[in-house]
């Protein structure tokens, strides 16, 4: 631990205790010597994989471990970020992913979130466990965990545990397990501080911890107190040169490009782009002249003609709107656990902790597209009011993006509650259990920023000069009363920021989701009975109950759609939502040999579990694997077995909502021969039992062709459990003749099938007419007009209709070693290779190749080696991943003119960090570090950090002080 000042006031560190206590989990405690014939030596870990402990040489499943001390040097305050690292998480969202132009419109309680993806298959299908129990999710509607709600300095060590897991912990271990070990049975203080900051002076990053825990009662009981806190400065796109509009590049489609001519490229790299026909000046169309608000005649960029934008000129720079980089974010943290055993047959652990974290993001301004003014409105040029009034117009249309009202965000606040409490002891010496209680609760304050309210924005742009002070006022009498302040859109900065405080409005919508969790466990071996050569048969039997909720309630003026054009795109609606899920499980490690000729190890293990949804009935999971080591020195491990995941609360529950969409009718006649071999059969069919003429089924012919068609969006009450066929195999080498060092290299598959999408309204009606016949979920989607047949309405769900296919290898290697005078070393290499990563968004869809994409690479690595002499630790981290492809395997096969091959890929991410940790004395350390040390940029053409961070290079420094009694 450690302790530190923070750059806004004095020492944190000491404003609080955190309270954290050692809950013995069965799971995670070492066997006795007497009950299992190989126990762990003492500085072997013990995975937490399986419920059956043992060591991790022993494990039969792919674990990769990283402790506190790993991520402490990595000068990382946010795990998320450190754990991009491992091979299986470089998906993951944090807070980069997760803030700017990166919220998603319409969305709520997303804002800064942090969420783990393991293989890529998606955020819901990672289960994230806090020693090896569940915890609860941050995001409304999901089982989504946040993982700013797991203090940094409390982390003893991540587990990251491959392949299906759902066996063992239930469902959403679809791609694995990342379980979060925290430290236990503290006695003394300990204290650390961080600051840091970029080159250029921001990003700032303050963190503080504190942690005091004492043992009493003779060393049976103990009480741990501990406060975490931790402060990151906003980063705007514009705060940084090279993504500004002056120098940030983007790949478009060029005017010239001829693919008979040598050297011509369809996608080429521009800047200054633009989005044409408006801009942040004001534009207005009066006859055949376009004027711009000053009054200037208006200079239109150079546009793309097959592209949709533009170059220079007064249009909308495109750069203007990509926001935040990174969000603000303040996070407390409190956690108080603690430990009294009575005896070996009773311990009582309690444990508690509370989360406040606050994040703040902007993404892009909002606009007029267009707003009707009067032409008695004194604002307008003389020079655009002569023309219209020339044209007999009575008002004229402005179109523009307001880059002078302050930008649209989310400021969302999320507090979590969890609280633990379990009993645990031994039976005999062959048996121990663990019964507990887990509650955990987030409420969630979303709160929309800068929205415009409908009613006081029309006022406030409908001004009239005031004939007794001449001064231009709100023409409404009534909005004068309110404070209305008339808005000026003719130029670029004149909207008077005394207008906002009438018409901007911050909306708080509120959400809670709660877990319930009741587990009881035995665990223990048949030693009392009888032994095979390799030692007891061990097992782990058990069951569990889950109870799951998730509330929403908007704000009443979103539901009332109070708000003007293009602020709110979905009109949200309450929610309400839960499920419970009864479960029982049991598992078995058979040792058929153990120091045996030609089988050090030879064990073999299974488990299953069998699940009751209130929402889906039953599901059920199993994994067969075993472990082969001939000798000592290496051992091999395989295991197979079949995942679930039951559907999230929204995927079930989420009410019926309104939307649109526009339709390419997939029965046009045009679009007939596109689909599969019965589409046009089915069509004929389709349209002529409503009464259709086929033979005039045409766009031209449809009255909605060009306008959007209104329909709902809504959960599936008939959804199914998603399933995962899931192998892995790898050999373990820890040769004798090289002692401290250890190499792993495993391969993994895993197949996962009716995979839960929500597809698009097209592809909804596409889907019904490419089946085999008309009866199917899809045609009940979509809405067709009796005598015509066209399109009238749509809904669209979440179905079972998607598939994943990923495979690739692991390597995982340590080696520790003393150097006499030289010290010690320590050195690590974690790597990936990525050889499928397969997605089908519906059937027939196209296979969609995601290997070697943007957060896919094919290949990627961490290399950390340390280095300690004395009182001084030198630690360095290398995380290298190959450049990825720029564009979709779609956009380029066979197309060899598409783009000059040398942007055809990024640059590879070649990140540099540096640390140095002086121990001043025995208890108190100093260190400091450089993370990026050779500043390396974005490439262009990128849209967030692939992967390399947009920060730039970054400083820091802090002090730790440990205190421990023990």
């Amino acid at each position: 631990m450690a302790f530190g000042t923070s750059t806004r006031g004095g020492l944190l560190a000491g404003a609080a205790l955190l309270l954290w206590a050692p809950a013995a989990f069965a799971q995670e405690t070492p066997p006795s010597p007497e009950t299992t014939p190989a126990a762990p030596a003492a500085d072997d870990i013990v995975v937490t994989g399986s419920r059956i402990a043992r060591p991790d040489y022993a494990a039969p499943n792919p674990i990769v471990s990283l402790d506190a001390a790993t991520l402490e040097r990595s000068g990382n305050t946010n795990v998320t970020t450190f754990l991009q690292r491992v091979p299986a998480l470089t998906n993951s969202l944090d807070s980069t992913r997760t803030a700017g132009r990166n919220q998603a419109d319409g969305s709520f309680g997303q804002v800064g979130l942090n969420l783990l993806d393991l293989r890529g298959l998606g955020t819901a299908r990672t289960l994230v466990l806090v020693n090896g129990r569940r915890h609860v999710a941050a995001q409304p509607d999901t089982a989504a965990v946040d993982i700013n709600a797991i203090p940094v300095d409390l982390i003893d060590r991540v587990d990251v545990l491959t392949g299906g897991a759902s066996a063992i912990y239930g469902a959403d271990g679809v791609s694995g397990v990342v379980n979060f070990i925290l430290k236990r049975d503290f006695d003394g203080i300990a204290a650390r501080g961080q600051v840091g900051i970029s080159e250029r002076g921001d990003a700032g990053n303050r963190f503080a911890s504190i942690v005091a825990g004492r043992n009493f009662a003779g060393g049976k009981a103990n009480l741990t107190v501990a406060y975490e806190f931790n402060e990151d400065d906003p980063l705007s796109n514009d705060d940084r040169d090279y993504l500004a509009l002056a120098q940030r590049q983007f790949f478009v489609n060029a005017n010239d490009f001829d693919p008979a001519r040598p050297g011509s490229y369809q996608k080429v790299p521009v800047r200054d782009l633009r989005y044409p026909y408006g801009s942040n000046q004001g534009y207005i169309v009066i006859g055949d002249r376009v004027f711009r608000g000053d009054g200037a005649l208006y200079t239109p960029g150079a546009l793309l003609v097959n592209d949709g934008y533009s170059v220079g000129g007064d249009d909308t720079p495109v750069a203007g709107y990509i926001g935040d980089i990174l969000p603000a974010t303040r996070r407390h943290a409190v956690n108080i656990l603690s430990r009294y055993e009575a005896s070996d047959a009773f311990q009582i652990n309690l444990e508690g902790k509370f989360v406040e974290t606050t994040v703040t993001s902007f993404s892009g301004f909002g606009g007029n597209y267009p707003a009707t003014i009067a032409l008695d409105n004194p604002f307008i040029p003389a020079s655009i009011l002569q023309a219209a009034q020339a044209e007999g117009l009575t008002s004229i249309d402005v179109s523009r993006n307001n880059f002078d009202i302050p930008r649209r965000g989310e400021t969302d606040r999320r507090r979590t509650w969890r609280g633990v409490a379990s009993v645990t002891g031994r039976l005999s010496d062959h048996a121990r259990y663990d019964v507990s209680y887990t509650y955990g609760q987030t409420d969630v304050r979303a709160i929309k920023r800068n929205d415009r309210l409908a009613d006081r924005f029309t006022a406030a742009l409908d001004a009239v000069r005031d004939p007794a002070t001449g001064r231009a006022v709100c023409r409404s009498t009534a909005a004068r009363a309110d404070g209305c302040v008339p808005v000026n859109l003719f130029g670029g900065t004149t909207v008077d920021p005394a207008s906002y405080a009438y018409y901007l409005s911050d909306p708080a919508s509120d959400a809670r989701i709660t877990q319930s969790v009741a587990n009881a466990t035995l665990t223990g071996d048949f030693g009392a009975f009888f032994a095979l050569p390799g030692g007891p048969v061990q097992f782990a039997v058990g069951g569990e109950y889950r109870r799951e909720t998730s509330r929403f309630r908007p704000a009443q003026a979103l539901v009332d759609n109070r708000f003007y054009q293009y602020d709110e795109y979905i009109i949200p609606t309450p929610s309400d939502g839960s499920f419970d899920v009864s479960e029982a499980f049991g598992e078995l490690n058979v040792p058929l040999l153990a120091d045996a000729p030609f089988a050090s190890i030879l064990s073999f293990g299974a488990a299953g579990r069998i699940s009751d949804y209130s929402t889906i009935g039953t599901a059920r999971a199993y994994q067969f694997n075993g472990i082969w080591a001939p000798v000592r020195d290496i051992s091999f491990r395989a295991s197979y077995g079949r995942s679930v995941r039951a559907p999230n609360i929204g995927e079930i529950f989420q009410p019926r909502t309104g939307t649109s969409n526009f339709f390419s009718d997939p029965c046009y006649l045009g679009n007939r021969g596109n689909g599969t071999e019965f589409r046009a059969a089915n069509c004929q069919a389709l349209i002529s039992s409503l009464g259709g003429n086929n033979a005039a089924f045409t766009a031209a012919n449809n009255p909605n062709a060009t306008i959007f068609i209104p329909g709902t969006q809504s959960g599936n009450p008939d959804l199914r459990a998603e399933t995962a066929t899931t192998w892995t195999a790898g050999v373990v080498l820890r040769p004798r003749f090289v002692p401290g060092l250890s190499i792993a290299v495993d391969w993994y598959d895993i197949d996962l099938r009716d995979a839960i999408n929500t597809p698009d309204a097209n592809v909804v009606a596409e889907l019904c007419v490419d089946q085999p016949d008309l009866d199917n979920a899809f045609c009940r989607s979509i809405s067709r007009q009796r005598g015509t047949g066209f399109i009238d309405g749509y809904t669209v769900q979440p179905q079972n209709v998607a598939a994943f296919r990923t495979r690739g290898l692991e390597f995982n290697a340590a080696y520790a070693f003393e150097a006499g005078a030289m010290g010690r070393f320590d050195l690590r290499l974690i790597g990936g290779y990525l050889d499928r990563l397969e997605r089908i968004a519906t059937p027939g869809a196209a296979i969609e190749n995601q290997v070697d994409t943007i957060f896919r690479p094919q290949w990627n690595a961490a290399f950390s080696p340390t280095w300690t002499m004395d009182a001084v630790t030198l630690s360095y981290n290398l995380r290298w991943q190959n450049g990825v492809r720029r564009f979709t395997r779609q956009e380029t096969d066979g197309a060899a003119s598409y783009v000059d091959p040398r942007y055809f890929r990024y640059k590879d991410l070649w990140q540099h960090d540096v640390r140095v940790e002086v121990a001043v004395e025995p208890n108190f350390a100093l260190y400091g570090g450089v993370n990026n040390l050779a500043d390396q940029k974005p490439d262009i053409g990128f849209e967030t950090n692939v992967p390399i961070s947009p920060i730039g290079r970054f400083f820091y420094m802090g002090a730790k002080v440990n205190l421990d009694r023990r």
